[in-house]
């Protein structure tokens, strides 16, 4: 399953971004969800399959969504898809901490949420790990920072998420 490839993968795809109010929306390369994100956040390659991929190097603020159409799924639901995907995290982090799961409402869709903490590759870094069961799709909203920065960028990458919509039906 595509999901739980290598989180941290090269590769770049053309997403849509319009700006407005310090603020901008970014449209998923596949045009069926949107984030909205501060406008100093550029789009970046940060993973090989995600459909939207943005942050700001500056701020160490990076996030990723990985959609997946439940009509080509058998067998998953919101639950099995937060757990595999948190796996697939988890067996790339050294010394990993989870706080969750925390139940909320994503676009009005129902959403599972994970923090986890870990190192990868010598480096600390805090994730925000959030699965949506849409409409028509389960998207994994994956957003991290280094602890050094976490308490400054934690309040952005949760409104990202948060801002999270699937756009087509």
């Amino acid at each position: 399953m595509r999901t739980i490839l290598a989180l941290v993968a090269a590769g770049l795809f053309t997403v849509g971004v319009h700006a407005a109010d310090g603020m901008q929306v970014v449209i998923a390369s596949d045009e069926a969800t949107q984030i909205t994100v501060p406008s100093n956040w550029t789009v970046m390659e940060l993973n090989d399959v995600a459909e939207i991929q943005v942050g700001s190097a500056d701020e160490s603020a990076y996030l990723i969504v990985i959609n997946e159409l439940k009509e080509d799924l058998f067998g998953w639901n919101i639950e099995k898809h937060s757990r595999v995907t948190l796996g697939g995290l988890l067996g790339t982090l050294a010394f990993p901490t989870i706080t969750g799961p925390k139940s909320l409402k994503i676009g009005g869709s129902p959403a599972v949420q994970y923090e986890v903490t870990g190192a990868l590759e010598g480096q600390k870094i805090v994730y925000i790990h959030t699965t949506v069961d849409g409409p028509q799709r389960l998207s994994q909203i994956l957003a991290w920072t280094i602890p050094s920065s976490a308490e400054k960028i934690r309040p952005q990458l949760l409104s990202a998420v948060e801002s999270f919509r699937e756009t087509k039906k």
